[in-house]
């Protein structure tokens, strides 16, 4: 006999409270750089992931390193990054009681 029940989903609450979750979503609109695995870095404004957690950044440059490279870079606006090519993603960090701030590591 087939189950006509809907499947189930995780709670909007337990969603909600998931420090993961929380952590991500201080990070929406920030500036970031990621760090691909063929050396590019492409730094932009978080603006979040999809399900596979591929990143989405918008009004980013590309910049790749080397000695007969651009190093203003170029930018290529609204871009999609795969999950599978990303080897370090870096935003700003801000402290309290602080006026510096320093690089925080994901």
């Amino acid at each position: 006999m087939l189950d006509s029940s809907p499947p189930t989903q995780p709670s909007q609450t337990a969603a909600a409270t998931d420090p993961a979750l929380t952590q991500l979503k201080t990070l929406l609109t920030r500036v970031l750089r990621v760090t691909v695995n063929d050396g590019r870095i492409f730094i932009g404004t978080f603006a979040g992931t999809d399900q596979p957690l591929n990143i989405l950044l918008l009004n980013a440059e590309e910049y790749r390193l080397g000695v007969e490279e651009n190093p203003d870079g170029r930018y290529v606006g609204q871009i999609v990054i795969p999950w599978k090519i990303i080897v370090t993603v870096e935003g700003e960090s801000y402290r309290e009681n602080r006026q510096t701030h320093d690089q925080m590591f994901l």
